[in-house]
């Protein structure tokens, strides 16, 4: 018995050994895949038309994983998507300085839009149609809705930009085509210190405190401090 129970502790040591040497962003990035897929699988479940939209694309991979649980979940009566990816590729830029961060450094997460244009048509392979529109948002979208891009539902959004400034302009961009049943996923909802006036909670705060007739209620979360919400009315 003492031999047995010397065994398990060492097996008990090896897996808190394996999983702590797991990165965190390892972790969140595998779990937000998963999200991704819940939310497909709840648009499949509701036969939810409309387009996906994300905003923050670094190098791609969200957005493969989005067509690839589109593909994976759709029926014949699916209706077709469209994909659509904002980011400047330039990485973090403060244009308010309620969105410094001691983590968040300008010019982090800036990637190579060509490779990841390339990237992504490799991947979609005229199997969908898709967009990338580069550059800050407050010099694409600000002042402009999803209408204006001829966007007229919107299924799936992943808010994937960190920073409240920019979250708070995709959510006032999105907000005509938003319907009920549309998910949105929230990527870093507790930084912050958890705070509710900064960050992407502090834009979606004020983003349902101005607009009180869309009633959303939380869908999921994951990772380390995503969430996923539903808007289940639009009044």
């Amino acid at each position: 018995m003492l031999e047995l129970a010397k065994r398990s502790h060492w097996l008990q040591t090896l897996v808190v050994k394996w999983v702590s040497a797991l990165h965190p962003a390892i972790e969140h990035n595998v779990q937000k895949t998963q999200a991704i897929k819940k939310a497909f699988y709840f648009a499949f479940l509701e036969q939810l038309a409309g387009d996906y939209l994300e905003f923050g694309v670094f190098e791609g991979t969200s957005l493969i994983a989005a067509f690839e649980n589109d593909r994976r979940f759709r029926t014949p009566e699916t209706p077709r998507r469209t994909f659509w990816g904002f980011d400047s590729f330039e990485g973090f830029k403060y244009f308010a300085a309620r969105d410094r961060h001691p983590f968040f450094k300008e010019g982090d997460f800036a990637s190579n839009y060509e490779q990841t244009r390339q990237r992504l048509e490799q991947h979609f392979k005229g199997r969908a149609d898709w967009h990338l529109v580069k550059g800050y948002f407050e010099e694409t979208i600000q002042a402009k809705t999803a209408l204006d891009f001829g966007i007229k539902q919107i299924s799936i959004a992943l808010l994937d930009c960190d920073l409240g400034t920019p979250a708070l302009l995709a959510l006032n961009f999105m907000a005509p085509a938003l319907q009920p049943g549309t998910v949105l996923i929230l990527d870093d909802y507790f930084a912050y210190r958890g705070s509710q006036k900064e960050g992407v909670a502090g834009a979606f705060c004020q983003f349902q405190t101005e607009h009180p007739h869309l009633k959303f209620r939380r869908l999921f979360d994951y990772g380390h401090g995503g969430q996923g919400f539903v808007l289940a009315d639009r009044a």
